[in-house]
């Protein structure tokens, strides 16, 4: 852990510092730094020679990152201090520019839709494979993409998501390999797979089946703090030379070495420890899905469920649970679990409620979880089935213009009711997991604002740009 040993070294040296932060490695006394602890203080330092800078890295960074593309199988490796953010929106500017066409899953995240205006890129969505049993949305098939290309012969670059947020994994070796057989770059939004490469058995990393890039988010699923992710790359046919001055004009020129060296702590863990700790992990969550379907009243999603009607396969660190059988909607039984047991959840659907596993979880943890579940049955069930026909939601709307002309265009601010037929200049967006309802340049359907109330009304999750509640810019005519 170069990276981290160095910063532990410096931090643990009889320093005076008259270099920036201001707190001086935490000379004084605060109530942040008695939360915190000293090291924590002593490890929050700025750029120096023995430290390595982020943007033109030479030494410790540098290894750390060679270490890191090594254990991605990547070619090289990118530390990122502004999240899988900066990662998508670097990849997207690095491989297509204004008026450039990339195809983009339209379920995909907000991160994604802002790289489009930064790039001024022109986006043809495709659309997911939609479950209605479960109300969520799967990966994009290959099907679905062969069509995209073929009705789109210049486009330059696609984007997968890798998995999805509920853990669906489309077949990506032929994805990229029907791409690459047209010219056609694939960059993968993998924020929920950065466990992917240490997983046994059959499940394909990015990297493996071919992908040209792929963003991680170490902190979702890979153990690092939140907000450092890894960008990965491999071959000749993005430009490592463009990816790193792109990555220079977004990220910070103050890069958090805490978030830095938790990347390459986090990486030596999964690399030298994760295949074993996921090994031991795998029937204690399978021994937790009997459990929590045993009484016919909860469902939990499951690869041989993906592969029969979707053609995908499933990564079973994803717990999704269809509670509406109880006859509660997720966004009720996520409320409660919270509330009742202390149990935070990842996120609430209309029909599901969805827990993360990683390699810190234990039989106690998720003991816990199924416990929790159980009694949320016993005391809670009502005695009709909960259905919605709002819980659908990753409709393709009609692209009017291209996301970037709408974010510069002249708008005027309306109410969402009154939007209906209009062009949107802002995104709504469903937080988590970061799924724009409507991006700028769209026109704004009827199904968007009943969307947008639904989500508003049961969850009260909906993201907007507007300070007003429900009101949102449109393009003015």
């Amino acid at each position: 852990m170069p990276l981290f040993e160095a910063l532990v070294k410096y931090a643990k040296q009889d320093v005076t510092p008259f270099d920036v932060p201001g707190h001086k490695m935490g000379a004084q006394m605060t109530p942040f730094k008695m939360a915190v602890g000293d090291m924590t203080m002593q490890m929050d330092v700025n750029s120096m020679k023995e430290l390595d800078l982020l943007s033109h890295p030479q030494s410790v960074i540098k290894e750390a990152q060679e270490l890191a593309a090594k254990a991605y199988n990547a070619d090289q490796a990118f530390f990122l201090v502004n999240g899988t953010t900066v990662g998508i929106q670097a990849m997207i500017m690095s491989v297509v520019g204004p008026n450039d066409t990339i195809l983009v899953p339209r379920n995909c995240h907000k991160s994604v839709m802002n790289g489009l205006i930064l790039s001024g890129a022109k986006p043809i969505f495709i659309q997911p494979e939609m479950d209605l049993a479960f109300g969520i949305s799967h990966g994009i098939s290959v099907e679905r993409i062969i069509k995209g290309l073929d009705e789109n012969p210049k486009a330059k670059a696609l984007l997968v998501t890798y998995p999805t947020y509920f853990g669906s994994l489309n077949d990506l070796e032929t994805i990229c390999d029907i791409a690459h057989e047209r010219g056609v770059v694939v960059i993968v939004d993998s924020a929920h797979g950065a466990h992917l490469p240490f997983m046994p058995g059959k499940m394909k990393d990015p990297m493996k089946a071919g992908a040209d890039a792929v963003t991680y988010s170490m902190h979702k699923t890979g153990g690092s703090l939140t907000q450092s992710s890894l960008m990965v790359m491999q071959g000749d046919r993005i430009s490592a030379t463009k990816l790193q001055k792109v990555l220079n004009m977004l990220q910070s020129t103050s890069a958090n070495y805490l978030l830095m060296s938790s990347i390459d702590a986090a990486r030596s863990e999964l690399a030298m420890y994760g295949k074993d700790r996921y090994k031991k992990l795998r029937p204690i969550v399978s021994e937790a899905i009997e459990a929590i379907e045993a009484f016919g009243d909860y469902e939990v999603l499951k690869s041989d469920y993906i592969k029969d009607k979707f053609y995908q396969t499933y990564d079973w660190t994803k717990l999704v649970i269809r509670v509406n059988d109880i006859g509660l909607t997720g966004f009720e039984v996520y409320t409660i679990m919270k509330e009742e047991y202390g149990i935070q959840l990842e996120l609430a659907e209309g029909y599901v409620v969805m827990a993360v596993i990683s390699t810190a979880d234990t039989r106690e943890s998720i003991g816990r979880l199924v416990d929790a579940l159980m009694d949320v049955r016993r005391r809670y069930k009502k005695e009709s089935q909960h259905f919605d026909a709002h819980v659908m939601t990753c409709s393709i709307n009609e692209l009017a213009c291209s996301p970037r002309d709408a974010f510069y265009a002249d708008n005027e601010v309306v109410s969402i009711d009154d939007a209906i037929g209009r062009i949107s200049a802002d995104s709504i967006m469903i937080y988590p997991p970061g799924i724009p309802l409507i991006i700028p340049g769209e026109v704004i359907s009827e199904a968007v604002v009943q969307h947008y109330h639904y989500y508003n009304e049961t969850l009260g999750n909906v993201l907007t740009e507007e300070k007003m509640p429900h009101q949102i810019k449109v393009l003015k005519d």
